[in-house]
């Protein structure tokens, strides 16, 4: 029974017995339990692991680092093909933030490039969601463990990115925490992973610059999103663009760090909104802007702003957040 399991959760191209083995001896990093009892997990998450060198193992990681990248990849959905852009940046992102790191990864997607961030809140999760189809999170912790919950909870982020064709992967074992060495692990697979990286927002102690690291000691390009001087997430992205990183102003400069360029996207159809309004959030963009200031600056009074912001959420058109309203996508 124990080869049928293992059997079951190996991806092609890898032996059952010496992934067994792999996974036997790196039983520290594990969660608990036995080699068999993590390859019952795996079965159960449908999961498929590969081993370093392997066929089903990525050889860019492998080229890349020089510690050759993790023992085994613990892999569930599918990998897109193609080049990689990794987005990161802070979990308490702001409204701007988060509409760049979309507008990025839309575009990305789009181009037919994967979309690489750590399944974290905040700005990984607007690059994921953006990206839908064409993107990996890569886990700081065990398929197991459910976290981050919002993410790992059934029909969330996680369970829609891998039914829409794109993966959620793990290097330890199926129990394993998110332990502090755990998560620079992550870090490092992530940029590792990828063809470029871009910062777009993190304070001066922020994840995203131990990532910026990695990928600078790995050879990958570094860009940086500039922000607004006062604000604490502009910190990490203005450290990086004064020690020489890219700026990453508009999706073409992270698209061409990877040999490609933007796909044209067919006109915008008309909008819901009053013109007023409209006009307001397009000037804005990609900064919300508060209900309150939006009805003084457009002139429609609360009341017909907020039937419209209603519908203009409903079909897709704009995004309401704790910070304020903006349109989903970057104006024509």
């Amino acid at each position: 029974m124990s080869g049928l399991l293992w059997r079951a959760v190996t991806a092609p191209g890898t032996d059952p017995e010496r992934l067994r083995q792999v996974v036997a001896d790196a039983s520290d990093d594990a969660g608990g339990g036995t080699p068999d009892d993590a390859a019952a997990a795996w079965q159960e998450q449908g999961v498929l692991v590969a081993l370093r060198g392997d066929a089903g193992y990525p050889r860019g990681l492998v080229e890349r680092d020089a510690a050759g990248g993790p023992e085994f990849l613990a892999v569930r959905g599918s990998w897109p093909a193609g080049p990689a852009v990794a987005i990161v940046g802070a979990r308490r992102a702001s409204g701007y933030g988060v509409a760049v790191a979309a507008w990025l990864a839309e575009a990305a997607a789009k181009a037919g490039v994967t979309v690489i961030s750590g399944g974290a809140v905040g700005i990984d999760a607007a690059a994921h969601q953006a990206a839908l189809g064409h993107t990996i999170a890569v886990l700081g912790c065990g398929h197991g463990v459910g976290y981050p919950r919002p993410h790992a909870r059934p029909g969330g982020l996680f369970d829609q990115l891998v039914a829409t064709g794109g993966a959620v992967v793990s290097s330890y074992g199926p129990s394993t925490p998110p332990r502090p060495h755990v998560v620079r692990a992550r870090n490092r697979l992530v940029a590792g992973l990828a063809d470029a990286l871009v910062v777009v927002e993190g304070g001066a102690r922020s994840g995203s610059l131990v990532t910026a690291g990695h990928a600078a000691d790995l050879g990958v390009p570094v860009l940086a999103v500039p922000g607004d001087v006062r604000q604490p997430g502009s910190t990490a992205p203005h450290l990086l663009l004064a020690e020489g990183a890219a700026p990453c102003r508009e999706p073409a400069d992270l698209l061409a760090a990877v040999g490609t360029s933007p796909v044209a996207v067919a006109a915008q159809v008309a909008t819901t909104l009053p013109p007023s309004v409209h006009e307001q959030l397009a000037g804005a963009w990609p900064r919300p802007v508060r209900l309150d200031e939006l009805a003084r600056r457009s002139g429609v009074n609360t009341g017909q702003l907020l039937a419209a912001i209603t519908a203009a959420r409903v079909n897709g058109e704009v995004v309401e957040g704790h910070d304020g309203i903006r349109l989903r996508a970057a104006p024509a």
